[in-house]
């Protein structure tokens, strides 16, 4: 049980599975979590972990009102510490640097400048590229057409819009005129500001690694490495099999560059690393809780509890805490998986959608738990809902892309 006199945690975007293993790994732990989303429904909403329930409003629709609700849910439930879940925290930061969150409410995130600078893909691109970090290579242009006239009509490219989410704001097209056009749609589509056009690199083939960190005032706490198995769609995104790894090369870039920024509280990087060559490459970072945070607790690191530790203890007792993650270990993300075969489906590979057995025997699932089993109902009808509301598995929102 929970001492009074430590703080209780404000978890937002409480539908989806980041949010929920925060929610695990800190309720395990006896600390008391107030859950909060746009929606009653999801795995945080649905789960016997969760202390209290609370909604706001949208944080892409309605931003001022976002913050508002924020700020009176932590004044009405005593809230000592807010862990956002997503994209929110930008808005959380802002508003900690403008003095509107409550007093003695903890925010651990870098401050608005940084946080700006990892969520723009074509400004980290190439400061990972000036601190030495290996990235893919990138098409300098100023308009659509000259990236036509500058790439090479034979080389495949993805186009990445400075800020995504997912595997929204990504398109892959040949060089030349088809790149012009993948370009010039791409703007249309999400109206994007011609002064910040999306970032366009050469592909890079391999396997997608992730290097997760917690870090405290440019101090490494703990770190976490996996490779991806298995995505949600066949173009990427979000993974829905992994296993956790070892990359020391890899690792030793997530360290180069979230060190150099003085980094403070949690982030994922991600990566590519060709088999072939045995080279890597950097992707972008993930300045949040990320979506196969659940292996990293399977696999021995609670991310969640460091950070709370390090925040109500002190950085020495979290990284005393800090153990080394077990290598080997499998986790699956059971709805992706069905998400997943319906986009196989969908892309007439009805052999493969229905093939079962895929190689893999999962250590844990992300979402299905038996000491906490309505969590996956509530995964499934928030899914539900929405698809039937906006026609779309994975709708876009007005302000994700941009």
């Amino acid at each position: 049980m929970q001492n009074e006199a430590e703080p209780t945690v404000l978890l937002t975007q409480g539908w989806c599975r980041s949010s929920y293993s925060a929610l695990r790994g800190l309720a395990q732990n006896g600390v008391r979590v107030v859950v909060s989303d746009t929606s009653r429904i999801g795995m945080c909403q649905a789960s016997r972990l969760a202390h209290a329930r609370g909604r706001y409003a949208s944080p892409y629709a309605d931003p001022e009102g976002f913050v508002t609700d924020v700020t009176g849910l932590c004044e009405r439930h005593g809230i000592g510490l807010i862990l956002p879940g997503h994209e929110e925290g930008e808005l959380l930061v802002a508003a900690r640097e403008a003095g509107r969150l409550p007093p003695g409410v903890a925010l651990p995130m870098v401050d608005a400048a940084t946080l700006a600078l990892v969520n723009d893909k074509d400004r980290m691109s190439r400061l990972a590229r000036e601190w030495g970090v290996a990235v893919a290579t990138i098409v300098d242009y100023s308009n659509p057409a000259e990236a036509g006239r500058v790439s090479d009509p034979a080389r495949e490219y993805v186009a990445r819009a400075r800020r995504g989410n997912s595997s929204k704001g990504v398109r892959f097209s040949k060089g030349g005129e088809a790149l012009a056009q993948t370009l010039a749609e791409m703007m249309a589509a999400f109206d994007l500001d011609p002064a910040r056009p999306p970032i366009v690199q050469e592909r890079v083939e391999g396997d997608g690694w992730g290097v997760s960190c917690l870090y405290w005032h440019g101090e490494r706490i703990a770190s976490f490495t996996h490779r991806r198995l298995q995505e949600k769609v066949a173009t990427g995104g979000t993974s829905t099999l992994r296993v956790s790894a070892a990359h020391p090369a890899m690792e030793a870039d997530a360290h180069r560059l979230l060190g150099g920024l003085k980094w403070h509280g949690l982030a994922m990087l991600e990566f590519k690393h060709d088999p072939a060559t045995g080279r890597h490459a950097f992707i972008e970072v993930n300045p949040r809780l990320w979506g196969s945070i659940d292996l990293s607790l399977s696999a021995g690191v609670n991310f969640p509890w460091l950070l709370y530790l390090a925040q109500t203890r002190g950085p020495a007792v979290a990284r005393a805490h800090f153990r080394p993650a077990r290598q080997g270990v499998v986790a699956r993300w059971l709805l992706g998986d069905v998400i997943r075969r319906l986009d196989l489906a969908r892309r007439g590979r009805l052999g493969s959608a229905l093939r079962l057995a895929d190689g893999a025997r999962a250590d844990s699932f992300d979402d299905a738990k038996w000491d906490d089993p309505l969590v996956l109902f509530g995964e499934g009808l928030y899914y539900l809902a929405k698809g039937l509301r906006t026609h779309s598995m994975n709708p876009l929102e007005a302000g994700m892309v941009r």
